[in-house]
């Protein structure tokens, strides 16, 4: 992690903390000359606009403060959704139980209910077997929503 990323995330974490939510995940994108700042943040139970918003707010004078980024940047706080990114490991703990997606680097996507979460794998079902996939051959995963049954 660079010095403009490990600035970036303390200050994202400090904000959030004061805005008594707990940062999901964040991602500094640059697009040529500009870049956004993604910043996903969750609680127990969920989070609302108005916890978004008192996030927004206290990132945002963390960040004018001290003024890390070298580049002109919009902040984007938001909550990660239904069909929520998985980057981490604890991700993918949270997870188990879930439908989930899966984008591997080499070769194509598998759908699956997630049934177990390491360190360093996942085991996905599917069709009655299960898949080991190591956390590095995946490129992108995210849960998939699945509409409740009464």
């Amino acid at each position: 992690m660079d010095r403009v990323q490990e600035k970036l995330d303390a200050l994202v974490h400090q904000g959030a903390a004061h805005a008594q939510v707990e940062v999901y995940h964040w991602e500094l994108r640059r697009w040529g000359q500009r870049a956004q700042l993604a910043v996903q943040v969750d609680r127990p139970g969920g989070v609302t606009v108005d916890d978004c918003a008192r996030a927004s707010r206290a990132i945002e004078a963390l960040l004018d403060e001290v003024d890390p980024v070298p580049c002109p940047y919009v902040l984007e706080v938001s909550s990660p959704g239904l069909e929520r990114g998985l980057w981490e490991p604890h991700h993918y703990a949270q997870a188990v139980g879930r439908l989930v997606h899966v984008k591997l680097r080499t070769d194509g996507t598998r759908r699956g209910r997630l049934v177990r979460a390491a360190a360093d794998a996942i085991t996905i079902s599917r069709e009655g077997a299960e898949l080991d996939i190591p956390l590095t051959d995946i490129a992108c995963a995210h849960l998939v929503y699945e509409r409740e049954r009464r």
